[in-house]
Parts: structure tokens; C-alpha cells; sequence
């Protein structure tokens, strides 16, 4: 449920930003891309959360110490998945932004 409701903020986040980006006649003009955009981000978590859940049912499946192999594959998934939404976070952000972010992904996460 986590992976869905972030998958879901940053869709929200994304086409606020590019309704926001221009005037309505340059919201009409990017309509098409803007569609394409989010098909693709959809088409992505879709398949972040199938191998999610292969992962899940192998890790609920598995015997003895190859139980804990599986978590730790679940486990590196999870961070994968996190790190990656993360990263494409700070991407819109410096895009909202108009490259006038001041702190890079690590500075804003770690105080630095």
C-alpha cells in the first residue's frame, strides 16, 4: 500500500506541475505529452509492484534460512524503489523550480 499511495503523490505532484507550468492554450499543447509522461510513470510503478509482490509471495513461500535470503531480496527491492521515486522527485522539483534548487537530493535528505 505504501509503494501505491507514493506512486500515487508523485503522479498528483507531476500533473500539478505541468497544469501550472503555462497558460491554458500551452496546457492544450502539452496535453499530449503530458499523458505520455504519466502513462509511462504508471506503466513503471505497475511493474515495480509485480515484481514487488513475486518478491513477497517467494519470501512467504520460502523454507527455513532461505526465508531470510528472501527477505533481504524483498528489503533491496523496497530501497530500490524508494530511492528511485526519490530521485525522480527531485527531478520534477528542479523542474518547478526552473533549475533554481538550491540543495541536490542528498543535501535536502541529510541537512547538508
Amino acid at each position: 500500500m505504501p509503494v501505491r499511495f507514493a506512486a500515487a503523490a508523485v503522479g498528483v505532484v507531476v500533473l500539478v506541475w505541468l497544469w501550472g507550468l503555462n497558460g491554458a492554450a500551452a496546457q492544450q499543447s502539452n496535453m499530449p505529452d503530458m499523458m505520455k509522461m504519466h502513462e509511462q510513470m504508471m506503466a513503471g510503478m505497475k511493474a515495480d509492484r509485480t515484481k514487488l509482490d513475486a518478491l513477497v509471495t517467494e519470501m512467504n513461500g520460502a523454507p527455513g534460512t532461505r526465508k531470510v535470503d528472501a527477505m533481504a531480496a524483498v528489503v533491496t527491492e523496497l530501497v530500490r524503489q524508494h530511492t528511485a521515486m526519490f530521485d525522480r522527485m527531485g527531478q520534477m522539483h528542479e523542474q518547478m523550480m526552473g533549475g533554481r534548487a538550491m540543495m541536490g537530493r542528498r543535501g535536502m535528505t541529510r541537512g547538508q
